[in-house]
């Protein structure tokens, strides 16, 4: 297979339990070590709603997020659920900018309810 991030060929180690399954890999271990996955949980008390952001990884970074798909797909599907929410994406939340909570308060009041926001990062 070939890595999305990296572009090199690699090989997945089968056992003899999985060796007929066919499992999809978008990204070798070295890439994913090098990017590693650090699920954080912020929440934000907005005017009349609650906004709960939750970023993949600790910095921005520059590569091809469909690597992930598989992880992004788990933590959708764990927040997909939840009463009294809606959940959105966005692939960066800037918390440095004023103007972001206004834009998820402004969210929140359209949509009258809670918000998820699951992004690739989170700058602060």
């Amino acid at each position: 297979m070939t890595c999305k991030i990296c572009g090199e060929a690699f090989y997945m180690k089968r056992g003899l339990f999985d060796l007929f399954n066919m499992k999809e890999v978008y990204i070798c271990n070295k890439c994913y070590k090098k990017y590693p996955i650090d699920l954080s949980f912020l929440a934000c008390q907005l005017d009349k709603y609650n906004c709960i952001i939750i970023p993949m990884f600790k910095k921005r970074y520059y590569i091809d997020f469909n690597a992930f798909i598989h992880e992004y797909t788990k933590i959708f599907i764990a927040n997909y659920k939840r009463v009294g929410y809606k959940l959105f994406f966005f692939n960066h939340v800037d918390l440095s900018i004023d103007d972001t909570l206004e834009a998820l308060d402004a969210i929140s009041k359209l949509v009258r309810s809670d918000i998820i926001i699951l992004c690739f990062s989170l700058i602060k």
